[in-house]
């Protein structure tokens, strides 16, 4: 006798609507009625909850557990992180500000240049000092080490009144965040 797969239900995820008859409802959703079930483990999961995948759906608990074989990196790397980014960020807030913004007109066509590859050595520094190793929320972390790097720079500008230097520090959030999340994915 061949088994196909997933032939067993699971009594938890299936109710009793008249006699004999019985609904699956999603794990995740218990409201929500479906008969699609994960491919790998083989829970009820709606069609809200399925991500597809090259071999077939999944639900978010498989995909996650997928993904985690690719993060090598432990909490200490947060820590690293941490100490590497945000020094980087706050004198590079200090060069945009005083050094680039100091420049005029030309300012903001040289922050349009500088902003993403300012954003890249921040990134790249961390990468090294954490032994290349990937974690989930590494990006996050730098790009929040940014913001805080550069945050005392733009209240500095904003208390003097100079709202014409805002926009070289500005600018190098927009890119260097979006640079450092491309960079650390």
């Amino acid at each position: 006798m061949s088994e196909t797969p997933h032939t067993h239900t699971d009594e938890e995820h299936a109710h009793t609507v008249e006699e004999g008859e019985t609904v699956i409802v999603c794990y995740r959703h218990p409201d929500t009625e479906t008969s699609l079930r994960c491919n790998r483990c083989g829970k009820p999961i709606c069609t809200k909850c399925a991500e597809l995948t090259p071999v077939g759906y999944r639900c978010p608990d498989c995909v996650r557990e997928q993904q985690d074989k690719f993060y090598t990196g432990g909490n200490l790397d947060y820590v690293i992180a941490v100490v590497v980014a945000l020094p980087l960020s706050f004198i590079a807030g200090a060069v945009f500000t005083f050094i680039i913004a100091g420049l005029g007109f030309f300012s903001w066509i040289i922050s349009f240049f500088a902003a993403p590859f300012t954003g890249g050595l921040i990134a790249e520094a961390v990468r090294r000092a954490v032994g290349r190793r990937r974690s989930r929320y590494l990006s996050t972390v730098v790009a929040a080490c940014l913001v805080l790097g550069v945050a005392p720079f733009i209240l500095f500008m904003l208390i003097n009144g100079n709202l014409y230097g805002l926009i070289p520090p500005g600018i190098l959030l927009f890119f260097g965040v979006g640079t450092i999340v491309a960079r650390l994915r």
